[in-house]
């Protein structure tokens, strides 16, 4: 009798450890689903363990390269953690191979290939300066321009190769052709979660010449139910929403309290790429409301309570300062962070809100 007892508690253990491996099991998919994030007109992927470029783009049907152009990725260094934008247009053009595509991936041998150890080369910057970018080198960089890490090093004041970050700006010897322009526009990371209107505001400000304490800026902003009239909801809530919910504020309110700063400002809507252009090339960096970090996206329609006027409104509304450009790109302070972006994802992500901006009066 105790040998059967036996048996039966070492069968009821045997059992458990089953139920605890598929209850893991499950919990590890649904982890893994949620990695893909539906935003609008775009998706994010969470970049997860052991993932390259490669992989990722199988996932959803485009090339690694579709995905580094969409991220301005001037590196196939990538780290789990780290948030993606899958181009839905891309993605969106292969999906009706998808099927044939899913069928070849079956049929094909375990070994996948692996992308080229020499990526593509990403689109030039403007003449004269690079913007470091995750998983640059002194050597790369030298290597890309053709010069020697010593000259770059000379160029731009370095003492040690390896003291290098990302978003820090290069002055590239011999490189000048015209080709574009780069601001030495400095920002900082917002106080609030939601306050990026007033973050670009003062950065912009103190480039201009007034300086302008970011949270005062913010506490005078008139609060409503129309980012038109005022700031909408409370800088503390969350992101990704729309009004009536916290969401921020737009172009109008933001020069207008610009200009009772003494700053010179003005409000612009359906503004050109070429006027920008115009901006950077007369020194003065211009404000342009976006989606998230210069992502696609599409807007809806909103009608506030208190004016009754249809405005067009769009989750993850963000405002970033355009500081320069080259021949197919455009750079972005976002805070404290520069960055590149290509002419294209950019015209559509300002394009959204109706290229609004704020520049100089």
């Amino acid at each position: 009798m105790q040998t059967r007892a036996a048996e039966i508690d070492m069968t009821g253990n045997r059992l458990r450890v089953l139920l605890g491996q598929l209850i893991l099991s499950v919990s590890l998919a649904a982890m893994l689903s949620a990695t893909r994030i539906a935003l609008a007109d775009q998706i994010v992927h969470v970049v997860q363990p052991g993932e390259d470029l490669y992989r990722i783009g199988l996932q959803y049907g485009i090339s690694w390269q579709s995905i580094m152009t969409a991220n301005g990725l001037y590196s196939t260094n990538i780290y789990a953690g780290e948030t993606l934008v899958i181009p839905v247009a891309a993605a969106a053009a292969s999906a009706t191979n998808s099927g044939a595509a899913a069928a070849a991936a079956a049929a094909a041998p375990t070994a996948t290939p692996q992308p080229a150890a020499t990526p593509a080369q990403p689109a030039a910057g403007p003449a004269g300066v690079y913007v470091i970018q995750r998983g640059d080198t002194l050597w790369l960089i030298a290597q890309r321009y053709g010069i020697t890490v010593s000259v770059l090093m000379s160029a731009n004041s370095l003492t040690d190769p390896n003291r290098i970050y990302f978003g820090q700006v290069l002055n590239i010897p011999g490189s000048g052709d015209g080709a574009g322009k780069l601001l030495p526009v400095t920002g900082r990371t917002q106080a609030l979660l939601l306050d990026c209107e007033s973050r670009s505001a003062v950065d912009w400000a103190a480039y201009m010449g007034t300086a302008i304490n970011e949270l005062d800026f913010f506490g005078k902003l008139p609060v409503t139910d129309d980012p038109n009239t005022g700031f909408v909801g409370d800088g503390h809530g969350q992101e990704g929403q729309i009004p009536p919910s916290s969401y921020g504020v737009y172009a109008g309110p933001v020069a207008a309290l610009l200009r009772a700063y003494g700053a010179s400002a003005r409000a612009e809507h359906g503004l050109s790429w070429d006027a920008v252009r115009a901006e950077i090339d007369a020194n003065r960096p211009v404000i342009v409301w976006v989606v998230g970090q210069v992502w696609y996206g599409r807007a809806v329609d909103y009608t506030p309570a208190s004016t009754g006027q249809t405005t067009q409104v769009v989750p993850f509304e963000h405002t970033v300062m355009v500081i320069g450009y080259g021949a197919n790109t455009v750079i972005i302070l976002d805070g404290g962070t520069v960055y590149y972006r290509s002419m294209s994802q950019f015209l559509a992500s300002w394009g959204v809100l109706g290229n609004m901006a704020v520049l100089h009066q």
